[in-house]
C-alpha cells in the first residue's frame, strides 16, 4: 500500500514537472522583440495650433496618422505620415519600402515620433531626427488647459533642438506667443 502511495506521489510530481516544462516558455521565446506603438495615445490626438510670424501652423494627430500645415518662407507647406509598427531593435536606415512611415515609442517619459529611414536600434529621446511630445498643463485666463509640448531635434549642423507649445485653439496659440516668434522656450 505504501509503495502504491509512493508511486502515485512520484507519478504526480513527474507529471506536474512535465506540465510546468511544457507550460513555461523558454528564455529565447520570452525575449520577444520590442515593437513600436501601433497608434497614438488618445490624449495626444486632435488638432493643435502654433502661432508664428502672423500665421497659424496646424498639426493634426490621428490614431494612425499625423499631418501638418505650416507657413514657411512665403508659402504653405503640407505633409502627412502614416504610423506603422516596426521592430525598435532594428536599424531601418536602408529601407526602401515604407521609408516615409513614422514609428512612435516611449523614451524618458516622452512620446517619440521618428521616420523609419532615420531609425536606428539605439534611437531615443533627443536623438537627431526625432520629434518628442508631452502633454502639459498651462494656465490660460485662470483655467488649466492642455498643451502639446514638442521637442524637435533636427539635423542642422550638429543637431539643433526646437521647443514649441501647440494648443487646441488659435486664440490660445496667439495668447502664449503674441509676438509670433519661431521658438517658445518656456515650460
Amino acid at each position: 500500500m505504501k509503495l502504491t502511495h509512493m508511486m502515485g506521489a512520484l507519478l504526480a510530481s513527474v507529471s506536474l514537472g512535465a506540465a510546468l516544462v511544457v507550460a513555461t516558455p523558454t528564455t529565447e521565446a520570452q525575449a520577444s522583440t520590442k515593437m513600436s506603438l501601433a497608434s497614438f495615445p488618445t490624449k495626444f490626438q486632435g488638432t493643435w495650433y502654433y502661432y508664428q510670424n502672423g500665421h497659424y501652423n496646424q498639426f493634426n494627430i490621428e490614431a494612425q496618422k499625423t499631418s501638418y500645415r505650416n507657413f514657411y518662407g512665403k508659402k504653405w507647406q503640407t505633409g502627412h505620415s502614416a504610423v506603422k509598427v516596426a521592430n525598435l531593435k532594428k536599424d531601418l536606415g536602408g529601407v526602401k519600402k515604407g521609408k516615409d512611415n513614422t514609428l512612435i515609442f516611449m523614451s524618458k517619459g516622452w512620446l517619440v515620433d521618428q521616420s523609419w529611414w532615420e531609425h536606428s536600434s539605439d534611437s531615443a529621446f533627443g536623438e537627431v531626427g526625432t520629434e518628442s511630445y508631452k502633454i502639459i498643463t498651462r494656465q490660460y485666463k485662470g483655467q488649466p488647459i492642455k498643451s502639446l509640448y514638442i521637442y524637435a531635434m533636427w539635423d542642422a549642423g550638429n543637431g539643433e533642438a526646437h521647443l514649441q507649445h501647440y494648443y487646441t485653439t488659435k486664440g490660445q496659440a496667439k495668447a502664449f506667443n503674441p509676438t509670433g516668434g519661431t521658438e517658445d522656450f518656456t515650460d
